[in-house]
């Protein structure tokens, strides 16, 4: 491959030569695929489909003579195969950066098994065929060879196309979602090695170039990790690195990628893990996806795929060979499914996963092709017949696969939706998915502090599986006051050349500053979302996002805030008839966060300040989530959990625990209400199981104490209201005898009764506080899984 031919000029007086009809067939294929995927997104097809039949389309046109003559100019393969290398590295760098490190980790077991048993099966199985085929064919020689070469070829997974499919179906924040893109990286990755054995037979000899290029793509991420933490001092008042600067990153990695290509060997492990090393945090991070992510899902990779379909040729086949092509793509089929329900037999994976995982690891493309344009033309049995079976049975599995995968996601929609199970049923080693909402740099600080509560930090200690999302919420007004187009605009919806005069700070900086703060001490990640819609349909957009990430709880700013002089300040009813409509909507439960920031709940990053936090109990299923919710707070070292406990005087109920259990400055107090026995039967199982758990071992604490009337609460409150950071309740429905009174005065009843009570200004309190209501039809939801 030589980079030259890029600069070459067209010959004579030529209007077109092959690099210029190339990006015709660039422009083609686009236009082909976003034709196609207009028509197949309905039948729930994925993005990859669309673009390879685009491609096989392109390809069909070239039949037409002077079609032919014009895309398929002579050296126009070389020009192909560059270009191919170029996306190819721009893609798998991405994916490197993209990759859930985390859930690989807790999954490698899984993905390694599941390799290893494609593999495995696919091997036994192509092992009769290639006596058959070595015969049909006539192949003379070099037998292994030929066998490792359809082995990597047609039992390979194309990472890639996994990847963007997964996407598509909204699926890569589930677990089977991202188990099928581990497995298909690790696919990939074990096939790029079986790859390099292939050359070196080929070559005839075992080169060092591999130590070589190792320890060179280990300096190229010593210098990344450098430069991506030097970089954004230079100019720390900007939220993103320079066009300049992001050019810088990725000529580096193209230079040590065409130096690898230029050895004949594979340079997609390398770029791979050059992005999986990259920093996770900080502004050089969120610069490379923001700058990356688009360009690459909606150019690059569709250009790749309909690449894929445009390689589809069986002009030199004969009919006879149709036999042998039908046999290849029905045994490479076969031998991916055998492999990988042997493996999820033996994992105990869910068996309604089971055909899923091995219809979309059946995807082939990328390391074949990149196979087939290596110097395996040097052998004699690679003729072009045999090069053109390989392409034709990569295409038609890859369509195959995806098709039928579409289809059993249709039918089995049920099965793969996100399922909205309570925190009541949630385990504390389970995946904790939290989504919270800020509009600005001021709900930004409590968001944060609440999520590394929630975190379970604890120095020396494993944490359960987290995954917190910010969404950055920008209401979009219904007319600019600028005359400016909309690329002229910044990031946050303002202008570009101004900055953020109006509201005196950039607000997207600052809030990335917080966060990398916070990523920086407590080493967990939080993703980032931004959301620009307007105020009338903002519930809308929130709503889905939760859906789509499948979090078990969102936390919404309440629409009042504390001042420096601590009155309250009321910043519109929009937002508060937002948060109303998310409370009504939402597909899960719903957290209200009323941010006192200057008295209430704020966790101080790499310091051993410790917070008090109170949970009240009231009975009932809103109640118990957020009690729920507290569990992740018992693991945390920083954070004394007091649970409050009022029983109505004239209860019944059974009593839980015997005198009061203390844990130093660290209470518990739970209340409960007898609305019915059933109800009141959950609550005591409820509680009991909770204490066992917590109050026994010495996590938490617990007292129990008696009320009567809803101003005997109101005076209990009163006299905590200074011990405490922060209240955790929940929102409850109707009235109890234990709060009776406490809604005369009520100002914002989807606070819930007594969270109203606890965020009024009028009050002596100055805790933050936050109100949970459980997802209503969770339990219903629970009970039919």
């Amino acid at each position: 491959m030589d980079p030259k031919m890029l600069f070459c000029l067209p010959e004579g007086d030529a209007l077109f030569n092959p690099l210029n009809t190339m990006f015709i067939q660039m422009a083609c294929i686009l236009v082909f695929s976003q034709f196609f995927y207009l028509f197949l997104k309905p039948c729930g097809q994925a993005g990859p489909v669309a673009q390879i039949l685009a491609g096989i389309v392109l390809s069909l046109l070239t039949i037409i003579r002077k079609v032919h003559e014009f895309f398929l100019q002579k050296d126009s393969a070389s020009y192909y195969i560059f270009f191919s290398f170029l996306l190819r590295t721009a893609f798998m760098f991405l994916i490197g950066l993209e990759i859930d490190l985390d859930f690989i980790k807790r999954n490698l077991k899984n993905s390694i098994v599941i390799t290893l048993g494609s593999l495995l099966i696919s091997g036994i199985i192509w092992l009769p065929f290639l006596w058959f085929i070595i015969h049909f064919m006539q192949i003379k020689g070099d037998f292994l060879t030929f066998y490792l070469a359809f082995l990597i070829t047609l039992s390979n997974t194309a990472a890639p196309v996994v990847i963007r499919s997964i996407i598509d179906w909204k699926l890569h924040t589930s677990e089977i979602g991202r188990l099928a893109i581990s497995c298909g990286l690790f696919i990939e990755i074990t096939n790029i090695f079986l790859y390099t054995i292939v050359l070196s037979f080929i070559s005839g000899t075992m080169t060092a170039d591999i130590f070589i290029y190792t320890f060179a793509t280990g300096v190229i991420i010593l210098i990344n990790r450098f430069l991506a933490s030097w970089l954004p001092k230079r100019n720390p008042k900007e939220k993103y690195l320079s066009k300049a600067e992001t050019l810088a990153f990725f000529i580096i990695i193209l230079i040590i990628a065409l130096t690898i290509e230029s050895s004949n060997l594979n340079s997609t492990l390398f770029v791979f893990f050059i992005g999986l090393m990259f920093p996770r945090e900080g502004k050089t991070y969120r610069t490379m996806i923001q700058r990356l992510s688009y360009p690459i899902h909606e150019f690059v990779l569709p250009v790749y795929f309909g690449y894929i379909g445009f390689r589809f040729s069986v002009n030199s086949l004969t009919k006879r060979h149709y036999l042998v092509l039908g046999m290849t793509v029905a045994l490479s089929l076969l031998g991916k499914l055998l492999g990988v329900l042997c493996a999820c037999s033996f994992l105990k994976i869910p068996k309604k996963y089971w055909l899923f995982l091995s219809t979309i690891l059946s995807v082939k493309g990328h390391i074949g092709l990149v196979l087939l344009d290596s110097n395996l033309i040097y052998k004699k049995w690679f003729t072009p017949v045999v090069h053109d079976m390989f392409v034709a049975a990569l295409v038609i599995i890859t369509l195959l696969s995806g098709v039928m995968t579409s289809l059993l996601l249709r039918m089995q929609e049920k099965s793969f939706a996100h399922v909205k199970t309570s925190l009541e049923f949630f385990d504390t080693k389970e995946e904790l998915r939290v989504l919270t909402c800020v509009y600005g740099v001021r709900h930004a600080r409590g968001s944060i502090s609440l999520v590394s509560a929630l975190s379970g930090y604890s120095p020396g200690a494993s944490s359960s599986p987290f995954t917190p999302y910010l969404m950055h919420l920008i209401p979009l007004p219904k007319k600019r006051k600028t005359e400016l187009l909309y690329h002229e605009l910044d990031e946050d919806g303002g202008n570009s050349n101004g900055g953020d005069d109006e509201f005196g700070t950039n607000e997207g900086l600052e809030i990335n500053d917080s966060i990398d703060s916070f990523t920086k001490d407590r080493k967990i990640m939080i993703r980032q979302v931004k959301l620009v819609a307007p105020m009338e349909t903002m519930h809308e957009e929130i709503c889905n996002a939760t859906e789509d990430l499948r979090v078990s709880i969102v936390f919404l700013p309440f629409h009042k805030h504390q001042r420096i002089d601590g009155k309250t300040t009321n910043d519109g009813e929009v937002f508060r008839h937002m948060n109303r409509k998310v409370l009504k909507q939402a597909q899960c439960s719903i957290g209200i966060f009323v941010d006192r920031n200057i008295t209430g709940f704020h966790q101080l990053h790499g310091s051993d300040s410790v917070q008090h936090v109170a949970a009240l109990f009231f009975g009932g299923p809103d109640d118990r989530e957020a009690l729920s919710l507290c569990k992740w707070l018992t693991n945390n070292s920083q954070i004394h959990l007091t649970v409050i406990q009022f029983v109505a005087d004239d209860s019944k109920m059974e009593k839980l625990v015997g005198d009061a259990v203390t844990k130093e400055n660290n209470e518990v107090f739970l209340e409960i209400v007898s609305k019915d026995q059933t109800e009141d039967e959950t609550d005591r199982i409820f509680l009991e199981e909770f204490y066992n758990r917590f109050v026994t071992t010495g996590q938490v604490g617990f007292i129990e104490k008696r009320v009567s009337n809803g101003m005997q609460t109101l005076t209990i409150l009163r006299e905590i209201g200074e011990m405490y950071s922060l209240f955790v309740v929940g929102k409850n429905r109707g009235d109890c005898p234990m709060t009776s009174g406490m809604n005369d005065w009520e100002e914002c009843p989807e606070l819930g009764t007594v969270g109203d009570f606890l965020a009024s200004s009028n009050m002596d309190v100055n805790a933050s506080v936050l109100v949970v209501q459980r997802h209503r039809n969770s339990f219903d939801s629970f009970v039919d899984d």
